[in-house]
């Protein structure tokens, strides 16, 4: 058993402050809360650890991101239009997957993350289920609980809607056809990616962190067969599917010829919604989509860094305030500073969706909840983003100092000085299932520099030739011209 005391304890979003609050820990799940006083009367002798002048609060939830533990910057890609931006990918070797996701593990567990969800990603080597469990065995031992996707696309890997490849493959160069012929698939077969999931859930059955969800691609990558046949495993066996949802204007476009009646009451019409679903971005949606989204319970996932970055806009977060539909937050490994600083994603997301009419309390508690259970809701996980007994042990304390800096004003609430001005340089414990994973000023140098190096060194081994960069720089530059185009065309 272990007491956790801190100066200020946050139950939830909707629960007061606890002033000279405690946690009680054991075996992995929260066993009371209350103040410090109460709980060293209830507890005697436990072992008790001491987080000073901190907020200790439920860990925060990433509920989407893809397991890239180096940015795209630092791999050579400047932020541009989303579709060429992921052209230029090709540039590159396959890495090891092992060693980005468990990078990326790592930056969120010292940013305060405790749980994410890895939405669907492959490299392309052509061996997606082994570089699907690379990533589980990254995350299982970072110790992160994870809900994690198993992918899927069968369409639109170059152009979408895919009616519309042909054509713009005549307008290239041989060289640009050669190399797009080069590519391997990224995902299993329909049948296989069903098989994978069935063998997942059998060999990680009971598993104390680690959970499974389908992740197709998005509705401009996933043909309606497709849909039809993920949504009927995952409502059969309880499972998720989490997808991409109209995050550039060209996937706004491309949604409106193939979808004509709306995308979301297509994807209705195929059973998503009969299964637990969520979806990330959701920048391009419209008030139809926002108004259905609702109806349907469909979760949303906002990234507001990597939606600015990629020029797709800010996502609609007043909107979706509105609207009563909960969402969560995630960083899509694109946060505005290039990070994984939790924090300052939080605080970008409440700006853009700041609103003249809500008070200001209710959008605080609102930020807080996205971080927490709501965004344990988008990555369907269950008992997990509240300090309530029963409740599992994931918790993050964030030091009040620097919010506080030189000087606060007595009248300023805590957790509106903390929203506003802590970053993840002010974590200062992280723990998953009752076991800390990070304390701030423990000597875990000798790893954190370990998993970096290893990071590293794969990043600099797949570093493909300048005349192979240089072709797949041309590819983005078509890819710009074309959507470009059909945006025009289709406005």
């Amino acid at each position: 058993m272990l007491v956790l005391e801190a100066d200020h304890v946050l139950p939830d979003a909707a629960s007061p402050v606890i002033t000279g609050g405690a946690v009680v820990v054991r075996d992995g799940l929260i066993v009371a809360c209350g103040s410090a006083a109460e709980i060293r009367a209830a507890y005697p002798g436990a072992e008790t650890v001491s987080l000073g002048h901190a907020c200790l609060m439920p860990g925060l939830v990433n509920a989407h991101q893809h397991g890239r533990g180096l940015s795209q910057i630092q791999l050579g890609f400047p932020d541009d239009s989303l579709e060429p931006w992921i052209a230029r990918r090709r540039g590159r070797g396959v890495p090891d997957v092992y060693a980005l996701t468990r990078l990326a593990a790592q930056q969120m567990i010292e940013n305060g993350v405790t749980a994410t969800l890895h939405a669907n990603y492959s490299y392309g080597s052509g061996d997606y289920e082994a570089e699907l469990r690379a990533s589980i065995r990254a995350y299982d031992d970072a110790g992160l609980r994870a809900t994690i996707c198993v992918g899927y696309a069968d369409r639109g890997g170059l152009i979408y809607p895919p009616a519309d490849e042909p054509a713009f493959l005549a307008t290239l160069p041989q060289e640009l056809r050669a190399l797009i012929g080069a590519d391997k698939p990224g995902y299993l077969p329909l049948a296989g990616t069903v098989d994978l999931m069935a063998r997942l859930r059998a060999e990680y059955a009971g598993h104390p962190r680690l959970s499974f969800a389908y992740g197709p691609a998005g509705p401009q990558w996933v043909s309606d067969e497709a849909w039809r046949a993920l949504a009927a495993d995952a409502r059969e066996h309880g499972l998720g599917l989490h997808f991409h949802l109209l995050e550039s204007p060209a996937q706004a476009t491309c949604a409106r010829s193939l979808y004509p009646e709306g995308t979301l009451a297509r994807l209705e019409r195929l059973g998503v919604f009969e299964a637990r679903a969520s979806a990330a971005h959701f920048v391009q949606a419209t008030a139809r989509d926002i108004a259905d989204a609702a109806r349907l319970g469909l979760g949303i996932v906002i990234n507001p860094g990597s939606n600015m970055r990629l020029g797709n806009g800010a996502p609609p977060v007043a909107a979706l305030m509105e609207a009563g539909i909960r969402f969560g937050l995630g960083t899509d490994n694109g946060a505005l500073d290039d990070n994984e600083d939790y924090l300052s994603e939080l605080r970008l997301g409440r700006l853009v969706g700041r609103s003249a009419t809500a008070p200001a309390g209710d959008q605080l508690r609102t930020s807080i909840a996205v971080a927490t259970e709501w965004g344990a809701e988008a990555a369907f996980l269950a008992d997990t983003g509240r300090i309530r007994d029963g409740f599992k042990a994931d918790l993050v304390a964030i030091d009040l100092a620097g919010s506080e800096g030189a000087y606060l004003d007595p009248q300023m609430p805590m957790l509106e000085a903390m929203l506003a001005r802590a970053t993840g340089r002010d974590i200062v414990m992280t723990m998953v299932g009752g076991c800390i994973l990070h304390r701030r000023g423990a000597s875990t140098a000798a790893e954190a520099e370990s998993i970096r190096a290893a990071a590293r060194q794969t990043a600099a081994e797949t570093r493909l030739d300048a005349g192979t960069r240089q072709l797949a720089g041309e590819l983005a530059e078509a890819l710009r011209r074309h959507y470009a185009a059909v945006v025009a065309g289709g406005t």
